[in-house]
């Protein structure tokens, strides 16, 4: 039921959006434990929202060792939609001696059936 929830929506979603959306089917817990097990076999990315709300989003070509989901999030201030920007981002460099696991770059503004 969640991961159905997750393929027929276009954006991120955080825990309250799929607890309405399955409108008591499934009690708070058993979503939480649901989004843990589908993070951990990489079928889902976390995203933390400028808001301090963690949504959830599909993968691409993850797996439960690796998330490959490195790309920009984009949060409507009206709409409150977050959204995945396939686009690559300019990202900042970083002194040889670092070495980065991953980039996270949270954007918010207006979607464009806000705008």
């Amino acid at each position: 039921m969640v991961m159905s929830v997750f393929e027929k929506s276009e954006s991120a979603l955080c825990h309250e959006d799929i607890e309405k959306q399955l409108s008591g089917q499934l009690d708070r817990v058993t979503i939480y434990r649901i989004l843990q097990g589908f993070y951990e076999d990489g079928k889902i990315h976390k995203i933390i929202g400028d808001n301090s709300k963690t949504y959830y989003a599909l993968c691409r070509n993850c797996d439960h060792e690796h998330h490959s989901d490195n790309h920009p999030h984009f949060r409507c201030i009206n709409c409150n939609t977050v959204t995945c920007i396939k686009e690559s981002l300019s990202t900042q460099k970083v002194p040889a001696e670092y070495s980065v696991s991953s980039v996270s770059t949270f954007i918010s503004g207006f979607c464009p059936k806000c705008r």
